[in-house]
């Protein structure tokens, strides 16, 4: 009887010393993980990388038509920069081109941030005309310039910068505009033709698009407060002979807005209408 009491209560307490075992393994397997998480936490607070990486990004659409606001940079008391022609004139003629395509085609409804060309309206107040049509997505239409003497030329464009609510789909928008360009003839500045403005008080700052880091300094007005995906595009320099006539004069502004269309149908996945 004693041995057998003796073999029972070893046998006991082999039993409590694994369950104990256990239990400090598995707290000590919760200690380590919920450490990890802490310090994986702790790392990414500050940082900016997107769910999705920009360059795999593509964005919801939903079903046609789809609201195009056009908007024509500066025009009646602004006419903006001056050169071989002058840029309010030559962003009417692209917006009135492009309009027209998108008139045609029945997947779209082009729409406008001010009553005509010739009427001056702030950056704000075409974002707000821009606001209350409930737009898909816009694109506002400008000429770039540089100093006399400079040989500067090309295209480049802004989109929402990082941080935005749209920035990811004005970053899509972007790379379709600027392939668009390209494959008309354009040179493309900077990295792939895509850039971010930053204004620091008066002075604005031009960032490549490499820089993913969200920033507090407003970008251009238009696009901050604008409520869809949007880009500003620098079509070509008003101020460069050889790139005023491929992209700026009457058939150069036509030609541009056939590519804008073409980006427009690629971002919402359609066909474009046959060239005449």
């Amino acid at each position: 009887m004693a041995k057998h009491s003796v073999q029972r209560k070893r046998k006991k307490t082999s039993n409590g010393f694994s369950f104990g075992s256990a239990v400090v393994l598995v707290l000590c397997f919760i200690g380590v993980s919920f450490g990890l998480y802490l310090w994986q936490a702790a790392f990414s607070i500050g940082q900016t990388t997107p769910t999705v990486d920009d360059d795999d990004f593509r964005p919801t659409i939903g079903e046609p038509p789809y609201r195009i606001v056009i908007d024509a940079g500066h025009g009646g008391s602004d006419p903006g920069a001056r050169g071989v022609v002058q840029e309010s004139e030559m962003t009417a003629a692209t917006a009135e081109a492009l309009n027209a395509w998108l008139e045609r085609d029945p997947n779209y409804i082009p729409l406008t941030t001010r009553e005509s060309y010739d009427s001056t309206a702030k950056p704000a107040e075409r974002a707000a005309a821009a606001n209350a049509q409930d737009p898909d997505l816009l694109l506002s239409v400008h000429g770039n310039s540089a100093p006399e003497g400079s040989s500067a030329a090309g295209f480049e464009c802004y989109p929402a910068v990082p941080g935005r609510a749209y920035h990811q789909e004005s970053y899509y928008f972007a790379k379709q505009l600027a392939k668009a360009m390209q494959a008309a003839g354009a040179s493309l500045r900077g990295r792939g033709g895509i850039r971010y403005i930053y204004y620091q008080g008066e002075v604005k700052q031009l960032v490549e698009s490499s820089h993913k880091e969200v920033r507090v300094e407003r970008s251009f007005t238009i696009l901050e407060d604008v409520n869809c995906p949007a880009v500003l595009a620098e079509q070509c320099f008003v101020t460069s002979d050889t790139d005023v006539a491929q992209f700026g004069s009457e058939d150069g502004c036509k030609r541009t807005a056939r590519a804008y269309y073409e980006a427009i149908c690629a971002y919402f996945e359609t066909t474009p209408l046959p060239e005449e």
